[in-house]
């Protein structure tokens, strides 16, 4: 495998929703070894022959940084697991392919993607998973892949700071992969639950986000990150997605403070689980209703931050990570 004599050094590449870049922030301030480079900021691109050229020029230099923190690595920690290619190219080194949804719930029963998929769970180093959920789908892949929780960065989260207004913020896109039939009969079930003065918002992203407009939700623009948990950071509650877990959204939206209503399976995270769950839609409106009438008092019963501190810190997801990576020497 490699060398294990010293801490080994782990270059992160890709990313989803920021995992990537917290382990590394957290993991460094730790003393660990570990690089993080993102896939290449195509902003800059455009369609006319000066676009091509900084393409071009953006291509280049990413291949070589690329080239050069692999070399100065002993391990390949690849997040999203369609993004292989990068593992065939030299300098080659032992890889951990990281999954963190789509890519192993959808994209591996696509006849199109299977093989490749396969191929890296195959000659991966290990294989981890990010959220509970994808257990089933990542050990069919590779029966002894590891849940590492998603760590939430708890230095960049706001202050909770609810308008004056009321606002129920939905914090998920609207998308059959996230509930999407579930969400919109949660969203009527709140707009019922709601007086006309509670503004009930959402995020204009996602297949269904013209039915989510028409059920009466006040849609905004999708958004930078900081700017989007400031936008988290002003509802009176929040209300996750409906497919039983507690996604990124979800974490930051519980680490900010903010009251957070979703049908999250218990049998997924460690009791008691400071979530507004219920059965029905009707059961999660009338804790919402709830939550809005006294979202300070809500927020200081569930303690939710205390949950994300003791069982999501990146502190905790970078011990255990590093002892991954010890393994592997």
């Amino acid at each position: 495998m490699f060398s294990g004599t010293h801490e080994p050094r782990a270059l992160h590449l890709y990313d989803c929703a920021d995992v990537g870049a917290t382990l590394v922030e957290y993991g460094r301030a730790a003393g660990r070894p570990w690089r993080y480079l993102p896939a290449r900021d195509t902003a800059a691109d455009g369609p006319n022959v000066l676009g091509s050229l900084r393409r071009a020029s953006g291509i280049a230099g990413w291949t070589a940084r690329r080239w050069l923190d692999s070399a100065n690595s002993d391990l390949l920690h690849i997040h999203f697991g369609t993004r292989l290619d990068v593992v065939t190219k030299r300098p080659r080194r032992p890889f951990v392919v990281h999954y963190h949804g789509t890519d192993i719930r959808t994209f591996y029963y696509d006849p199109s993607q299977r093989e490749k998929i396969q191929w890296g769970a195959d000659n991966a180093a290990a294989v981890l998973y990010s959220t509970p959920d994808l257990k089933p789908h990542a050990e069919a892949a590779r029966g002894d892949a590891i849940y590492l929780p998603n760590p939430v960065n708890l230095a960049e989260v706001p202050t909770w700071k609810p308008t004056s207004e009321p606002v129920v913020a939905f914090s998920s896109r609207w998308e059959s992969s996230k509930g999407g039939e579930r969400q919109l009969e949660l969203l009527s079930a709140v707009r019922r639950a709601m007086g006309p003065e509670v503004r009930i918002q959402g995020l204009d992203w996602g297949d269904r986000a013209a039915e989510a407009r028409a059920r009466g939700a006040e849609l905004v623009p999708k958004m930078p990150k900081d700017r989007y948990l400031e936008w988290l950071s002003r509802a009176h509650c929040v209300v996750g997605q409906t497919s039983g877990i507690l996604a990124m959204s979800e974490l930051q939206a519980m680490a900010i403070g903010v009251p957070l209503a979703a049908p999250v399976d218990s049998g997924f995270y460690p009791p008691p689980i400071p979530v507004l769950g219920g059965d029905t839609p009707e059961e999660i409106a009338d804790k919402v209703s709830s939550a809005v009438c006294d979202p300070v008092a809500m927020s200081e019963k569930l303690q939710a931050r205390r949950w994300i501190e003791a069982h999501h810190s990146p502190d905790v997801a970078v011990e255990r990570l590093a002892a991954i990576y010890r393994e592997l020497a």
